[in-house]
């Protein structure tokens, strides 16, 4: 909030000056415009970081602007924020267009950062093999040297803790298609490692990711840390004030405690009701059938089919928006073990066959998905 009313105050010094105070002015005057939008981007505040963006390209748009790098980020952050509202195909447009505005030989952080988001967005879409080559390749633009973590402090250059969030992110990504091709010891490595880098510099936000996925994938190994990671990187997130992360948090939180712990209807239903009002509020499309998928097992586990059922209906829809694996499968696995329940075996079967043909699909084994439901 502090940093908000900064930028806000700094935006509006610079623009009563005008256009004519020279080029330092106006690059001073995209910065915090940039970085405003960064920030109203992780408060919900999408439509206002949207036209902080779209107001800074048109402003490159001009052929005097030169300024590739900006450009390509700045379609980065659009493409993401698109990707939260349900919008998939105009982030891969955002992210594609930014790799044409850097070329083959541009600048390399850039480019990883957006060959990463590429293999993010095929993970989501089911294609692991094609996340892996994208992460792959995002991290061959950056090698980590002797792949030791960096040492945190004040003469850390930035172009090397820009590299480290590209690292962590690219790791993530990697990790979470390794899981998903069932190489379990192997994800968890890239995501520790990672995690450990971006730790290291104290990049608290590029952290988020780790603890999320990692409270998922400690889930079958060692529940208690499950939990234990979870609530650290609920704390992170809420210091850095991303409120997505705190979505996905707490929606792994109601998982934990209702599978691993007899916690679920104490801080279980909390937890995944907190992660439905965060989404709803910020208009998250892109997260809001995880806590409702979460939501409707719960109630189902305890005998509550009705409440079950209104959850995985509204899950279903959202998720046949943006037809992701990960969303379908649960929706549609537990709409025939309502069915069956409720004595219906010809509408059971029906759902369990789109489950078997989505498994098939796309190249993935039913118990991956429900070990390992809700990766990011």
């Amino acid at each position: 909030e502090d940093a908000l009313r900064h930028y806000q105050r700094a935006l509006s010094t610079l623009e009563q000056e005008g256009t004519a105070a020279g080029d330092d002015a106006h690059r001073t005057r995209l910065d915090a415009r940039e970085r405003l939008a960064d920030l109203q981007g992780l408060a919900g505040r999408r439509d206002e970081a949207l036209a902080h963006y779209d107001a800074i390209r048109q402003a490159l748009s001009a052929p005097q602007a030169g300024d590739p790098v900006r450009a390509a980020r700045v379609l980065r952050k659009t493409g993401g924020l698109h990707w939260e509202s349900g919008e998939r195909e105009r982030a891969a447009a955002c992210f594609n267009e930014g790799l044409a505005c850097l070329g083959d030989t541009g600048d390399v952080i850039e480019r990883a950062h957006l060959f990463q988001e590429l293999g993010r967005l095929a993970f989501r879409a089911g294609d692991n093999a094609g996340a892996l080559a994208w992460a792959q390749r995002a991290l061959a633009e950056v090698p980590a040297g002797n792949g030791d973590a960096p040492s945190a402090g004040a003469g850390v250059p930035d172009a090397e803790r820009a590299a480290t969030i590209v690292r962590a992110e690219a790791g993530n990504t990697l990790g979470v298609a390794l899981a998903r091709l069932g190489r379990l010891e192997e994800a968890v490595q890239e995501i520790e490692r990672s995690l450990a880098q971006a730790e290291a510099l104290e990049l608290l936000q590029a952290t988020c990711r780790g603890y999320t996925n990692l409270g998922v994938l400690y889930a079958s190994l060692d529940p208690q840390r499950s939990i234990e990671t979870c609530l650290r990187g609920l704390e992170t997130a809420r210091k850095v004030g991303d409120l997505a992360f705190q979505s996905r948090l707490y929606a792994n939180l109601a998982v934990a405690y209702c599978a691993l712990t007899n916690r679920c209807e104490a801080e279980g239903i909390e937890a995944a009701q907190a992660a439905v009002q965060l989404d709803r509020r910020l208009g998250l499309v892109d997260h809001l059938a995880v806590p409702l998928i979460v939501l409707g097992q719960i109630h189902q586990c305890h005998g509550d089919h009705r409440s079950a059922f209104t959850a995985y209906q509204e899950a279903l829809q959202l998720a046949e928006q943006v037809a992701e694996p990960q969303l379908l499968f649960p929706c549609y696995d537990g709409l025939a073990t309502l069915y069956l329940d409720a004595g219906r075996p010809d509408q059971a079967e029906a759902w369990l066959a789109k489950a078997q043909a989505l498994c098939e699909s796309a190249g993935l084994e039913p118990d991956a998905l429900m070990v390992l439901p809700f990766l990011c």
